[in-house]
């Protein structure tokens, strides 16, 4: 069931025909409609929201849908998301993986308030979970939800706390004060939230996991998929192109090699709002025919059997899909050494890690793998063992049911 608000039908028109006229009809939801329901099996079946008021989810959105796919079998679940243009395609999908979904309104809307307290009124749930990046997406969420008597409401924190003026920082902490339960998704994200007060007390880490890929293509075709040869050395790179990725190190640490190795080619694949930036910087540095940029492919997993080599140059991360992507693959790895990605890497057995916004030490840490065909197979074949031990979606997904149930538990221990 999906339900389109403000944005896309007029305030609240939809919203009202989808839900509350029966509302109206059977009175207020009493909070004891959200007792779980016991299935014919004896089993309890229990109901969560997951929520994002973020304009772009990206990565943060891929995590929701493997949330998505995993907790319904056990639980009820919902959607409530913005459906945006860089959105609609987390609303979408959502609802196609049978959830039900609920369009929110922009940030500027007055209806979001109503949009979100009348749905958790028509339809209480026992868990709210937002998912936020920077944090500043979701000034609202958390408190309608404990406004609404939601008995279980986490938040995961999928980037550090970096906001270093005074005021929004303080607003940061006011609006995910209302959470009963936080999760992290790596150590050293949940560190820059405990280092600004935040209690430690439930405030638990579970790292990113990500599905294996179904039917991959191999070698040979993928890099027909992208016009390489098979002689050539790849390195590929996958994510926005943005300031926060930092693909412009890896354009520069191409320009370093390439005299070195005359048949390397890099493939960064993704969109974003610094594509005319690098485009130039390719140009710059005679680069045009060695480093390539097809922009966002729907198959860019698949493509990963191209690469020798993976490479995330980022300046900030929670903890990257894209470089569990390329473990699953059996990927040599080289990253930087941020937040997240230093969880990921076993630094002299995976990959190898370098400092940040150094083209020279990335180029360095590359030549090391692009000539040691090797070590790049040891070194790929340990990621990938690394990430079947622990990062797979069904880690994470037990991992973040067993909070939800830890969360009710404790809810109910204090009534």
């Amino acid at each position: 069931m999906t339900y389109f608000p403000a944005q896309v039908y007029g305030p609240m028109a939809a919203y009202r025909v989808g839900h509350m006229a029966e509302t109206a009809a059977r009175g207020p939801l009493p909070r004891s409609d959200a007792e779980p329901v016991e299935e014919e099996t004896g089993e309890v079946r229990r109901s969560v929201c997951l929520y994002t008021r973020s304009a772009n989810p990206s990565g943060m959105g891929r995590h929701m849908l493997d949330l998505v796919r995993g907790l319904a079998g056990r639980m009820d679940v919902t959607v409530l998301c913005r459906t945006s243009d860089r959105a609609r395609w987390l609303f979408e999908e959502a609802a196609a993986l049978g959830a039900r979904t609920v369009a929110l309104p922009g940030p500027h809307d007055p209806a979001y308030p109503d949009v979100v307290s009348g749905f958790l009124a028509a339809h209480p749930v026992d868990v709210f979970h937002c998912h936020a990046g920077w944090g500043w997406e979701d000034p609202d969420g958390l408190r309608l939800a404990r406004s609404a008597g939601v008995p279980a409401v986490l938040i995961t924190h999928h980037l550090p706390f970096l906001i270093q003026q005074r005021a929004k920082a303080e607003k940061l902490l006011k609006n995910t004060s209302f959470a009963h339960w936080r999760i992290a998704v790596s150590q050293g994200l949940r560190d820059t939230y405990t280092a600004r007060g935040v209690s430690r007390q439930r405030f638990v880490t579970v790292p990113n996991g990500v599905a294996p890929r179904r039917d991959a293509p191999g070698r040979a075709a993928a890099r027909a998929a992208l016009g390489l040869q098979p002689e050539d050395l790849v390195v590929i790179s996958t994510g926005r192109l943005t300031l926060m990725k930092g693909q412009c190190y890896l354009i520069e640490a191409a320009a370093v090699l390439k005299s070195r190795y005359p048949r390397l080619q890099v493939v960064i694949l993704g969109e974003g709002d610094l594509r005319s930036d690098l485009e130039s910087l390719v140009i710059e540095r005679g680069l045009a025919g060695a480093v390539h940029l097809p922009g966002h492919r729907d198959d860019a997993r698949m493509l990963l059997d191209a690469a020798d080599v993976f490479a995330l140059p980022s300046r900030c991360e929670g903890m990257p899909l894209a470089l569990l992507e390329a473990m699953e693959a059996g990927l040599p790895v080289v990253a930087t050494r941020v937040i997240g990605s230093s969880e990921l890497v076993v630094h002299g057995k995976t990959g190898l890690l370098v400092p940040t916004e150094s083209a020279q030490q990335l180029a360095a840490a590359l030549a090391q793998l692009l000539g040691d065909a090797h070590k790049r197979a040891a070194y790929g074949d340990a990621g990938r063992r690394r990430y079947l031990d622990e990062f797979t979606d069904e880690c994470m997904i037990a991992r973040t049911h067993a909070v939800y149930d830890t969360a009710l538990g404790a809810r109910s221990m204090v009534r």
